[in-house]
């Protein structure tokens, strides 16, 4: 024990002591005279959100590295009874279950292109977003849009149908990409569901997580054209559809496990789930907040965030439904306090990570310290995907865009695949997409 603390206690004087360093010859390689918030937020508050990150992450993956071992026994061993002895169904508060979701589809929107492979491609180019007029002014500042969006006739749509309703860019462009997305995996509920019709039809609840700060009335106008859209693929009458403002760059991976238990509640009823989130920064409001916050990327703000812009969806079922399809599972299980790490000469337990991390130093160095030190078999130059470098910054969407990212890669690969969420120090987590388990 004396020991451990001894270990820690240098790992936190370490932290401290090289931010100190690097932030004491950044400011005097830049003539700056810091005032007492900067010396707060850069001398203590940047050091110790370093070591919080630390061990968050470090938990977290530990817990992954345990669900994935348990998960690979588990389809070792015969099946575990559905029911008690006395014929009683099992307890779903049963905390010692596994909950499961099975993912039929993915899509995603973003600026490196429309699919895993184009994303990884970009990421491994060190592809990083380029000079962009954003906001008309003739100034372009470092911004990554989705090449070929028109938001021009969904701005006309709107204004014909509520003209009291002033839509900003980023907004429109942001609908667009959920409209995109939703009406792709759609398509993949059909080709799953292919006779939605009768009384005992599939239904499919969406729920759409939409930027921070719209309001009410724009949140049902989104519900509204989202319904509308789905409904040509759809039946409006096996349709649920739940619009969601996000409060937090994290609340995707909480929508995700809500649903993923959602779907082991729900195992006898023919429930299909789509969980979609769009967002968008690439406009002259975001940009001008972005600024006033002085949290742009500038020359002289190396820990700036990107504009991006980007969309990502899933569709989830219960494992009873999946029937002959063979995709792929997410496990989001919280991990144990008491996890132990497996074994580093065996067959590595995840092929590569996915995270959301890129333009920001301190978090890109977190993640890759992490992933070193519990994959010691993975490249990090190689098997880290950060996409947070080609995309920027893509607010509520950078959460679910590495889950997205990691089924695809999941499906080419046969094998698991790490999706790490770690923009938000706030609100953090770690899901493995693995082959299915049976």
């Amino acid at each position: 024990m004396a020991a451990r603390l001894f270990r820690s206690g240098l790992t936190l004087l370490a932290a401290f002591v090289v931010v100190w360093i690097a932030v004491i010859v950044w400011w005097q390689s830049t003539n700056r005279m810091p005032s007492t918030a900067d010396i707060v937020t850069y001398l203590f508050l940047l050091p110790l959100g370093m070591v919080i990150g630390y061990w968050v992450i470090k938990r977290a993956l530990d817990g992954i590295r345990s669900n994935v071992a348990a998960g690979r026994e588990l389809s070792a061993a015969a099946p575990a009874a559905a029911a008690k002895s006395d014929g009683t169904p099992a307890d779903p508060q049963d905390a010692t279950r596994h909950w499961r979701a099975v993912l039929l589809a993915s899509a995603l929107r973003a600026p490196g292109g429309s699919d895993a492979a184009s994303l990884v491609d970009a990421v491994q180019a060190s592809t990083q977003p380029g000079l962009t007029d954003v906001q008309g002014f003739g100034q372009p500042i470092f911004a990554a849009p989705v090449d070929g969006l028109d938001i021009e006739d969904l701005r006309t749509e709107l204004t014909e149908r509520h003209p009291d309703v002033d839509w900003l860019d980023e907004q429109l462009r942001a609908l667009t990409l959920a409209g995109q997305v939703a009406e792709e995996l759609a398509a993949h509920a059909v080709a799953q569901q292919p006779e939605p019709a009768g009384p005992d039809a599939t239904r499919l609840v969406i729920t759409a997580l939409l930027p921070r700060e719209w309001t009410p009335q724009q949140q049902a106008i989104a519900d509204a054209w989202l319904r509308q859209r789905i409904s040509v693929i759809w039946p409006t009458n096996h349709l649920t559809l739940e619009p969601i403002t996000a409060k937090g760059d994290a609340d995707a991976l909480l929508l995700l496990d809500r649903a993923t238990q959602a779907v082991n509640r729900t195992s006898d009823e023919r429930v299909l789930r789509m969980l979609v989130v769009a967002d968008s920064l690439v406009g002259p409001s975001a940009v001008e907040q972005l600024t006033q916050q002085e949290q742009l990327f500038e020359a002289n703000r190396q820990h700036g965030r990107v504009p991006g812009e980007a969309a990502a969806g899933v569709l989830l079922c219960a494992p009873a439904l999946a029937a002959a399809a063979a995709p792929a599972e997410a496990n989001s299980k919280t991990p144990p306090a008491d996890a132990k790490p497996a074994a580093t000469d065996a067959e590595p337990l995840v092929a590569s990570v996915v995270t959301d991390t890129g333009m920001h130093p301190v978090r890109t160095v977190e993640v890759a310290r992490i992933v070193s030190e519990r994959f010691p078999t993975l490249d990090v130059a190689a098997d880290l995907l950060p996409l947070g470098t080609p995309c920027g910054y893509v607010g509520a969407a950078g959460a679910l865009l590495p889950v997205v990212v990691a089924h695809q890669l999941s499906q080419q690969s046969g094998k698991p695949v790490l999706a790490i969420t770690a923009n938000d120090i706030q609100q953090r987590g770690a899901i493995a997409v693995v082959p299915r388990l049976t």
